[in-house]
């Protein structure tokens, strides 16, 4: 499966009923519909926005770390039924040896791990050619 790294565009759109997140590359863009806490969930990540106590998102990181994990990459790889299907990947040592574990999960979790974390971010090109749209169509001029 290729993949095209991507970054999250700086600008949540917010209707009634959801968030819109936007996932950039090069050339494309892939909005990307969540819930209004998903997308505020992001947003805190993305400036480094911490509160007294941990929230959700920044749990998950606290506790993955300190088993002596990392997460490493996610990847946004399928579209079932309107539904984007995502992956987390998790590095960890065991026995001297670096292993890796792959688990499904919500690509809106995925984008908000990530931005917390600094991992990259990838979507199969499948899915860009199936929901991306072109950066001048979703009116993104540089980024």
């Amino acid at each position: 499966m290729k993949l095209v790294k991507m970054e999250v565009y700086p600008e949540i759109g917010r209707g009634e009923r959801y968030s819109e997140i936007i996932l950039v590359s090069k050339d494309m863009a892939l909005p990307i519909y969540i819930s209004h806490g998903q997308a505020e969930s992001i947003i805190n990540g993305m400036q480094g926005i911490r509160f007294h106590r941990p929230l959700t998102h920044d749990l998950f990181i606290q506790v993955i770390n300190s088993l002596g994990g990392d997460i490493k990459q996610v990847v946004i790889d399928d579209l079932a039924e309107g539904i984007f299907l995502a992956k987390l990947y998790i590095e960890y040592m065991r026995d001297g040896e670096i292993k890796e574990v792959m688990l499904d999960a919500r690509p809106s979790d995925c984008i908000a791990l990530a931005v917390r974390e600094g991992c990259d971010i990838y979507v199969s090109e499948k899915v860009l050619q199936e929901a991306g749209k072109s950066k001048e169509e979703m009116g993104i001029k540089s980024f």
